[in-house]
């Protein structure tokens, strides 16, 4: 079952300024370096155990308790593997099948996220009371620290299955940055020009001999050493995505919501098909069925998963597809195909 020669592209989840799609081509493929398993067989089930994280958005333990008491044979749904050398180091990539342990998955109640996944962009102001204070961006790591949190980012953006990015700022950017004041808001100014889903201002500042706050969207409580600076941004970080991403379950026995999709913004046949595209790399999606539909717009009655609230995440992540309002009363989603 498992062709342990077959290589398989691994997807960098690199920190980029703009962005062209916002899916997540690498959604069912899981790298471990050596150190993180003891073995081939434990390596992969350690592969799966991460991508559950990342198929459910949550760092929930409930949800391998339930694989468990399903008796789910997590390396049955491995559909091939390479152990790779990168900067030296060996490396387990794996890709499971997603054909046969979408259905397994669903089958326990456990919510998926599809493809699409939400860019968070990052206005990071770095303070060191050495020289005047910065905003880190993608061409600027000369420092440790910087280093430290563009190479954090990639990590929690691959194991988490989303996009962390830094802008990448020309020189009227940086003037722009340099001048601002209470009417001209640097947060607002990046979250206009760089594409995003959500944007995060941060503000790491040194407050005395090796002492350190985080303020901002993500802080610190206390003051900080430097060693410290690191492990708390990565706690608050993976705080903001267990909200940001995830879904509930739903309660035992309950049923999906059911919702009428209307979709605006068609011009052709080829529209129709990349909205249809579109809608299948939606995991919240359970069933759709054409409603109405005339030369500009198409509706579907949709059945789902979970509820119109997971529907939602997974659409803030679509390239093709923009909300534009929610009729609770009619229980209608309104939307615009971005041609």
């Amino acid at each position: 079952m498992i062709n342990k020669f077959c290589f398989f592209a691994v997807v960098s989840f690199s920190i980029i300024s703009s962005v062209h799609a916002k899916e997540l081509p690498s959604l069912f493929e899981v790298s471990l370096s050596s150190t993180q398993y003891t073995n081939t067989n434990d390596g992969l089930n350690k592969a799966f155990n991460l991508l559950i994280k990342k198929l459910s958005g949550s760092r929930k333990s409930s949800y391998l308790w339930k694989i468990g008491d399903a008796k789910l044979n997590k390396i049955d749904f491995v559909s091939s593997y390479v152990i790779n050398l990168v900067n030296g180091q060996e490396t387990l990539f794996v890709e499971f099948n997603q054909e046969i342990l979408l259905p397994a998955l669903r089958k326990i109640g456990i919510p998926l996220i599809g493809y699409s996944r939400p860019v968070i962009l990052f206005l990071i102001k770095v303070d060191t009371g050495e020289a005047a204070p910065f905003y880190l961006d993608l061409n600027n790591s000369s420092g440790e620290l910087e280093s430290n949190l563009q190479l954090t980012l990639q990590d929690i953006a691959s194991e988490r299955g989303v996009h962390l990015e830094l802008p990448s700022f020309d020189l009227e950017d940086q003037n722009f940055l340099q001048q601002t004041n209470i009417l001209l808001s640097p947060t607002q100014y990046i979250k206009e020009k760089f594409y995003n889903d959500a944007v995060l201002s941060i503000e790491i500042s040194r407050v005395g001999i090796n002492q350190w706050l985080v303020g901002g969207d993500l802080n610190s409580a206390s003051l900080l050493q430097d060693d410290q600076i690191i492990d708390v941004f990565t706690k608050e970080l993976q705080l903001f995505l267990d909200n940001f991403i995830a879904t509930e379950p739903l309660a035992p026995g309950a049923l999906g919501d059911e919702i009428l999709l209307s979709i605006k913004g068609l011009d052709s046949f080829e529209d129709l098909l990349v909205v249809e595209e579109e809608l299948a790399k939606i995991f919240a999606i359970k069933s759709k069925a054409f409603h109405s539909f005339d030369r500009s717009q198409i509706e579907y009655k949709t059945q789902l998963f979970q509820t119109t609230q997971s529907l939602l995440k997974e659409l803030r992540g679509s390239s093709k597809l923009l909300f534009k309002e929610l009729n609770q009363k009619e229980q209608t989603l309104y939307l615009e195909y971005l041609n």
